[in-house]
């Protein structure tokens, strides 16, 4: 099924959830270049099972930066949707600072842009700057818009449109596997902030849960991955961690509201909003660590047989399953804090 439809990138949402509801399956979204037309592609019958990653040959940011995930088409169109089920698990909230008339907000690690116009649609009399690693793929977006390519911490103070106590609002979800200096991010971005301003972090911590008991803490590629970010930098535990680096930058009035992050479908009786996420996190997070295994494992001694090996195991344990009864939590802390001098 393909259909034309006006290049409006505040319903692409609403679409997708039409075409879902009407059994379509594998819906892409093709913009034009500049002004026009887009095409809508669907198809009809069973989900597409993942793509065979022995076959895929994805490619990465081009910098020195230390980001372990894949720049590609395929990651584009998880991370779009990814985003559209954190949001319907967010109630169709995309953010959570009171913000009252910002005049400049900052969209850090803006991959496809999604929040990033989201922003600049609910505020449209503010600037918004998406910053990201590599260039965002085209698609519509509001005139207020403007993208930034790469890293936020070397850019500020040295790019005229990222300077310190500049603006209202910095946003970033799911950097956890680009950061390697969460307490110095966090400080940076609090001295971007005008007086009054708000930062929001939106992020997770890749322990499991099993009928309520951590279950991770056994899985031998993940103590793995915990010894590599002890080493390299990372926190994989930063959504529950946000709070203490906000703490240490001299962020106040903070808050925290966790999120319920099923691998599966098993929670949508008791909370039908998790459903796309649920779906979404058990399909694609064992692809998503088969990819970033490797790159994370670099310099640590370990042989490609292992690391094979390791990436296999990732796969069973992080499998979801249709009615399969488990409980399985990750925590997403999505943290706002007011800068008052």
């Amino acid at each position: 099924m393909m259909t034309s439809f006006s290049g409006l990138h505040r319903f692409e949402t609403h679409w997708r959830n039409l075409l879902t509801s009407l059994g379509l399956r594998d819906i892409e979204f093709w913009y034009p270049p500049g002004l026009g037309d887009g095409v809508i592609e669907a198809v009809r019958g069973e989900k597409r099972e993942n793509i065979d990653a022995r076959i895929r040959q994805p490619t990465y940011h081009t910098t020195d930066a230390n980001y372990t995930l894949p720049n590609d088409q395929i990651e584009y169109a998880r991370l779009e949707d990814q985003a559209a089920g954190l949001a319907e698990m967010m109630h169709n909230r995309f953010i959570h600072a009171p913000l009252n008339s910002p005049r400049l907000l900052i969209d850090v690690g803006c991959g496809t842009g999604t929040v990033s116009c989201q922003l600049g649609d609910t505020y449209p009399a503010a600037q918004v700057y998406g910053v990201d690693l590599s260039p965002v793929p085209p698609r519509p977006k509001p005139a207020n818009v403007e993208y930034i390519v790469g890293d936020v911490r070397k850019l500020l103070n040295r790019d005229a449109r990222l300077v310190s106590e500049s603006a209202d609002f910095v946003f970033s979800r799911l950097l956890m596997l680009g950061m390697t200096d969460w307490a110095g991010y966090v400080r940076d971005m609090a001295s971007i902030l005008r007086p009054g301003g708000w930062v929001e972090i939106q992020d997770f911590a890749v322990d499991c849960y099993l009928h309520g008991s951590c279950c991770s803490g056994e899985w031998e590629w993940l103590n793995a991955l915990f010894l590599a970010a002890e080493k390299k930098g990372w926190d994989l535990r930063c959504g529950c961690n946000a709070k203490e680096y906000m703490q240490q930058a001299g962020l106040v009035d903070i808050s925290v509201k966790e999120y319920r992050l099923p691998m599966g479908t098993w929670l949508v009786g008791e909370r039908p909003e998790t459903k796309r996420i649920g779906e979404h996190s058990a399909r694609e997070y064992g692809m998503l660590y088969y990819f970033a295994i490797p790159k994370m494992l670099q310099g640590m001694g370990y042989t490609e047989e292992k690391i094979e090996q390791f990436r296999r195991m990732s796969g069973k344990d992080l499998a979801g399953q249709e009615g399969k009864e488990v409980y399985e939590q990750w925590k997403w802390d999505a943290s706002s804090m007011n800068q008052v001098f």
